[in-house]
């Protein structure tokens, strides 16, 4: 309890919780959407390709935006481009409401307002992170990272429950609705930050006066990256292990439809036992520090994921999946919460949002092909031999995290010396 009440203390203000809270709201409505866009595709036509064939080019057109986005959120107020990414997704979020009223189920058309959702979804990832060291202080920012999982991981609990219910209780049209609204009101609570979140410069232009302009950022971030080893290679590692966990959500309605026989809250309650262990990850993070830390605590939260991928459809009964998800959840948090703290610290806020959307491009460059492979592996071999092969390649790559330059470096430098990181570590390398 005295964690819990430490971990969500007020001392982060106001514009942060205005952010937060608003967001835990589109998180429930999106876990409405989950649920109700799965549970619709598979009873119009029960394949897992179906599922994939709506969801791989949403993820596409996201992964391909995102770095395009980046310089925007160098160039503009963070705060007005997260409340523009939630207004395009309350619309999209409204025209599959419509759908599902008139009863008008049409895959390439879901396909298109989901990549249209994504959209939004990406112009909002763009600012996202980069946003945060100009609402909450610099010493608090591990603080504000860990309440930020916490929160992320409460709206996974809560969307994962209220997904199900709403699901099982209003139908998908219920669902669909409540996800809009969501976005609706998560865009409005964002537009009260009070802080100024436009990009400090050292030089000031004015906005994207073209489109070489754009280009010009967008390439100079990624020759900055190229230069900086261990942010690249970091960035590889994810993207493979991304790659593999890619099928999961492809699974999972599989799973509990098909191999489980189960409804609805079933699917929302595994989502919300995966995002709970999200929070205790995070409410454990510093206690976990003591016995394990830097490179070898991320080898150890990834074998953690993959024995949980691997155990989920071959452990008995209908509990012991929640903790199987349980355990994936904790060891996502714990990585991603140290890793993302640093990474807001060493880089200057010039190039902030170009350098968090590139670092995501390349985290998830190959996740639309893993997906759209998972569902065929998944039609040919089973949803069992696709998480087991999951679980089983999370653990054997797990020991390469090991061989990343200066990794330790990174995960080591306090915030008092976090700026002059990269001038220490790569001279050449201007910011």
């Amino acid at each position: 309890m005295n964690s819990f009440r430490k971990l969500f203390h007020s001392s982060l203000g106001p514009d942060f919780w205005k952010f937060r809270l608003g967001q835990l709201v589109s998180l429930l409505g999106n876990g409405c959407r989950s649920i109700a866009l799965s549970w619709w595709i598979l009873e119009k036509t029960g394949s897992a390709k179906a599922i994939a064939s709506v969801l791989v080019p949403a993820m596409a057109v996201s992964l391909v935006l995102l770095p395009l986005f980046g310089p925007l959120g160098d160039n503009f107020s963070r705060k007005k481009l997260m409340v523009i990414g939630d207004l395009l997704r309350f619309i999209t979020g409204c025209f599959m409401a419509g759908m599902v009223y008139f009863d008008h189920f049409n895959l390439i058309q879901l396909a298109c307002l989901c990549s249209m959702a994504a959209i939004g979804t990406a112009l909002f990832n763009a600012a996202d992170y980069a946003i945060m060291p100009q609402i909450v202080n610099r010493g608090k920012l591990q603080a504000a990272f860990q309440q930020t999982y916490s929160l992320t991981s409460m709206g996974g609990v809560g969307g994962g429950i209220v997904g199900g219910l709403v699901v099982s209780v209003f139908g998908i049209l219920g669902g669909f609705i409540t996800d809009a609204l969501s976005f609706l009101i998560a865009g409005f609570s964002t537009n009260l930050i009070r802080a100024n979140t436009i990009p400090k410069r050292k030089k000031r232009t004015s906005p994207i006066k073209s489109v070489s302009h754009l280009k010009k950022e967008l390439f100079d971030g990624f020759r900055l990256l190229f230069k900086i080893p261990v942010l690249f290679w970091v960035s590889l590692m994810a993207m493979l292990i991304n790659f593999v966990q890619a099928p999961f959500w492809v699974a999972l309605p599989l799973f509990v439809k098909m191999a489980k026989g189960m409804p609805a809250w079933y699917m929302g309650g595994l989502e919300s036992s995966l995002a709970l262990g999200t929070i205790v990850g995070a409410l454990s993070l510093k206690f976990i520090q003591r016995f394990l830390r830097n490179r070898a605590l991320l080898v150890a939260t990834l074998i953690l994921q993959g024995f949980g991928f691997l155990l989920l459809p071959r452990v008995p009964g209908l509990l012991l999946p929640f903790v199987m998800l349980l355990g994936v959840g904790l060891g996502s948090s714990i990585a991603n919460i140290k890793f993302d703290t640093q990474l807001a610290l060493v880089i200057p806020d010039s190039h902030r949002s170009r350098f968090n959307s590139i670092i995501e491009f390349l985290c998830l460059g190959l996740y639309p092909l893993g997906m759209a492979g998972g569902s065929i592996l998944i039609a040919q071999a089973g949803v069992t031999a696709t998480l087991g092969l999951m679980g089983l390649l999370l653990i054997l790559m797990a020991p390469l995290i090991l061989l990343i330059p200066k990794l330790n470096e990174l995960l080591e430098v306090p915030v008092q010396r976090a700026g002059g990181f990269l001038k220490k570590h790569y001279p050449r390398v201007a910011l």
